[in-house]
């Protein structure tokens, strides 16, 4: 039921959708529209917003170990080809681990796919998805209750005390109604 809502929830955002098609005629490898803007999406539903309120931007990962192609030339070719003008982010997961412990607080191992990078965010936010056959296929390793019920915990895993406070408080200030655990 809860997917059945986030399947819903994302086919009727055009920008989304057209996203999803994008990065599967780039040929993105292994690739998820994932984290903020999938869970702010299904919350703006819940209360009524517009689909796309407050959302900064679409967080896009892919996973290409021999690192073919730039994370800005995948940007690059898909701001040449979408018609909308929310920023998209991308983020290759093979060398996430270069750059995570100075912004995150936590060193990580080398990730060995997309999905790796998926399992170390908030279990609210750990949710990609992505287009396979024209289906919206769905990743979310600690499910969706947490997302479907506006509740933020964290995963020691993969940040800091300090870090999770910070981004609390601006997920607080976007949307009050948000349940967040202590650390």
């Amino acid at each position: 039921m809860r997917e059945k809502y986030l399947v819903d929830t994302i086919s009727n955002i055009p920008e989304m959708m057209e996203l999803l098609t994008i990065l599967n005629e780039i040929k993105l490898p292994n690739h998820y529209l994932a984290g903020g803007s999938v869970t702010q999406a299904v919350w703006n539903r819940k209360l009524g917003n517009d689909p796309l309120y407050k959302v900064k931007d679409f967080d896009v990962v892919y996973f290409d170990q021999k690192m073919s192609r730039s994370e800005k030339e995948y940007e690059a070719e898909i701001d040449f080809r979408k018609t909308y003008l929310m920023p998209v982010d991308v983020k290759n997961q093979a060398n996430v681990h270069e750059w995570y412990g100075a912004k995150f607080g936590n060193n990580i191992e080398p990730l060995k796919e997309s999905e790796d990078g998926i399992r170390m965010w908030l279990p609210c936010f750990a949710v990609g998805i992505r287009l396979v056959d024209d289906v919206l296929d769905v990743f979310a390793p600690f499910g969706l209750e947490d997302q479907a019920n506006m509740i933020i915990r964290p995963n020691k895993t993969a940040m800091s005390k300090e870090n999770y406070d910070t981004m609390n408080r601006s997920f607080k200030q976007r949307w009050p109604n948000l349940e967040i655990k202590e650390w």
